[in-house]
């Protein structure tokens, strides 16, 4: 049984919200629905390059998911939660210099919408990585049975 407290809550659902909708954005880019003018700046010509890249992206989004999961101990495992904590604060710096590239990005849907996304993900990453790792009820009673 997990414990997790309100605040990680109103962290984690954003984020787990955010995630989804990106992923689904590169499916849709994977299968032609959304044009691929909108991401990469616009300059990937080849459709396998294009292909690769989404794909690049949506692991990306995964593995931050897991890191996210590892960090609330929706995954449970001792060995991940150091990764876990360093894993945020390399999230933080990335969505921190993806908001500068998108700013800086040719598209209009680069600056004005996923700006302002990546902007939210740094923030809220940051302050689920100096929030301390939520415990498991049976890390508890250990420790008092110590």
């Amino acid at each position: 049984m997990r414990k997790q407290n309100k605040n990680s809550r109103l962290i984690i659902i954003p984020m787990f919200v955010i995630f989804g909708m990106l992923i689904l954005f590169h499916c849709l880019v994977i299968i032609g629905w959304i044009s691929p003018e909108f991401v990469w700046g616009g300059k990937i010509q080849s459709g396998q390059d294009l292909i690769h890249m989404e794909l690049a992206s949506i692991s990306m989004l995964l593995l931050f998911a897991m890191i996210v999961m590892a960090k609330v101990n929706i995954i449970d495992m001792d060995w991940i939660k150091p990764l876990a904590q360093l894993g945020l604060w390399m999230m933080a710096i990335y969505f921190i210099i993806n908001t500068l590239t998108n700013v800086m990005g040719e598209t209009n849907l680069e600056r004005f919408f996923f700006a302002p996304v990546s902007i939210a993900l740094a923030f809220l990453t940051v302050r689920l990585a100096l929030m301390p790792t939520i415990r498991t009820i049976s890390e508890e009673q250990s420790e008092t049975a110590e």
